[in-house]
């Protein structure tokens, strides 16, 4: 018998003292002892005061009692606890309808005494079913009054509202044409706010682009390498599932990554703020480019990004001693590529497998092992994609349709074209006209055609 929630109280009425003993006896193996208290009354008066105490949940009541007898003891208990269950019992040999008697006086079941185990199991699970249910109607039905009462007062506010709605209309109304004027107005107001939008990032890009270009004159031996690095970054950027805004913050700050460097006031410091495997520890030239930027709106996250290039993975490195995922995820980025591209520059003979094996030795110490398996994945697809692909060719051997396959800088460091341009006459024109007067350096690399 599955008997759940709070204790259920029997009281037994009868003058017999052993009735209450029996009963528990074939109630508790099945209702459970911890769950069920047991109460016995000798008389109806007794009896009545006892469930008054104890509010029981099932009385069982013989009916031949002295005084009041169990018919009306039940109704007694009908009009004062409706909700409690009422079980009349009586001698076998008493009178054959006791039973239709017991139903006239509102008593939920019948037993015929001596009292039979499964008859007891049987009625009792039955009226504690039928209380249960009685409990949910009743909760339902207070449940619906209430909300009854809480409809008649919605009512009553909805008449309200109406005959203020009716009152805002006429208002709106005669506010209608001014309502009007105030949309047009507005609509040119974020027209304008759109167009400065625009502008405001055009000129963020315009900025983002000067940066780039005043870090690539000033860096002639290793050209190219921010924008290598923000390709790279940008790879691994979208390897790892960034949003696009984190993508474009790590491009910027790729880019931008070594303006510290071109701040430095002499050539030689500025070499040797470049040689990231000697230097690393000892160069301050990321609090320079963070110190820089930050002053520039919509930069501020980008010089965080450039503030903590030097942090290593272990917490030794610097400026603040950041450990694992306390570095920001931009930073980890770009300050692995870099090194990885300034290994690369310094060391020409060696293949890109090779350099980034060295690179690979610092995981889990310096650098982040999830951004260095995404490099990893870059060496070894994209770049011996490129190498394959692409073939040297000099300035006098361009013809149109060909494609870049490396950006073409001058001698003096300026960014010619980028990598990808298609080659057209106009731009063949610019070429051989800026070779002349600023020789375009080394070979240029052409993609092969497919």
């Amino acid at each position: 018998m599955d008997i759940s929630g709070p204790v259920k109280k029997i009281l037994c009425i009868d003058d017999d003292p052993n009735l209450s003993t029996v009963v528990k006896g074939i109630l508790d193996p099945s209702l459970g002892g911890a769950r069920v208290q047991f109460y016995q009354s000798g008389t109806s008066e007794e009896g009545l005061q006892r469930l008054r105490e104890t509010r029981a949940d099932i009385v069982l009541c013989n009916i031949q009692l002295n005084g009041m007898d169990g018919f009306e003891v039940c109704r007694e208990i009908r009009k004062q606890y409706p909700q409690c269950a009422v079980i009349l019992m009586s001698d076998y040999a008493a009178e054959q309808d006791y039973a239709s008697k017991a139903s006239e006086a509102g008593a939920d079941s019948y037993l015929s005494k001596p009292i039979k185990r499964g008859e007891l199991l049987f009625v009792v699970n039955f009226v504690m079913r039928v209380a249960q249910l009685n409990n949910a109607v009743y909760e339902k039905n207070k449940q619906l009054e209430e909300s009854l009462e809480q409809l008649k007062l919605f009512h009553k506010k909805v008449a309200g509202l109406n005959e203020e709605l009716q009152s805002d209309k006429r208002r709106l109304g005669s506010n209608l044409r001014e309502m009007t004027d105030f949309n047009v107005q507005l609509e040119e107001k974020n027209a304008q706010i759109s167009s400065m939008v625009e502008e405001l990032g055009h000129r963020f890009e315009s900025t983002e682009a000067l940066l780039a270009s005043i870090i690539e004159l000033h860096q002639v031996d290793h050209r190219g390498h921010s924008e290598r690095v923000a390709e790279i970054s940008t790879f691994i950027a979208e390897k790892m599932n960034l949003s696009e805004y984190q993508i474009r913050n790590v491009k910027t700050a790729a880019r931008l990554h070594e303006l510290g460097i071109v701040a430095l006031p002499t050539p030689e410091k500025r070499i040797e703020a470049a040689d990231e495997k000697r230097n690393r520890m000892r160069t301050n030239h990321p609090l320079v480019g963070e110190m820089l930027l930050k002053g520039f709106p919509g930069f501020e996250l980008i010089a965080t990004i450039i503030r903590h290039l030097h942090e290593n993975v272990d917490g030794s490195g610097s400026p603040d001693g950041l450990y694992g995922d306390r570095i920001p995820i931009g930073a980890r980025i770009v300050s692995a590529v870099s090194y990885f591209d300034h290994s690369r520059v310094s060391n020409p003979n060696c293949t890109p497998a090779d350099t980034f094996a060295v690179i690979d030795q610092q995981s889990g110490t310096v650098f982040d092992e999830t951004v260095l398996n995404y490099l990893n994945e870059y060496v070894e697809t994209r770049m011996h994609t490129d190498d394959e692909k692409s073939l040297d060719c000099s300035v006098f051997a361009l013809v149109e349709g060909m494609q870049l396959a490396s950006d073409i800088y001058s001698e003096s460091g300026i960014n010619l074209l980028r990598k990808g341009t298609v080659l057209n006459r106009d731009t063949l024109n610019k070429i051989i006209k800026f070779h002349a007067v600023d020789p375009i350096a080394g070979n240029i690399k052409i993609k092969q055609p497919s």
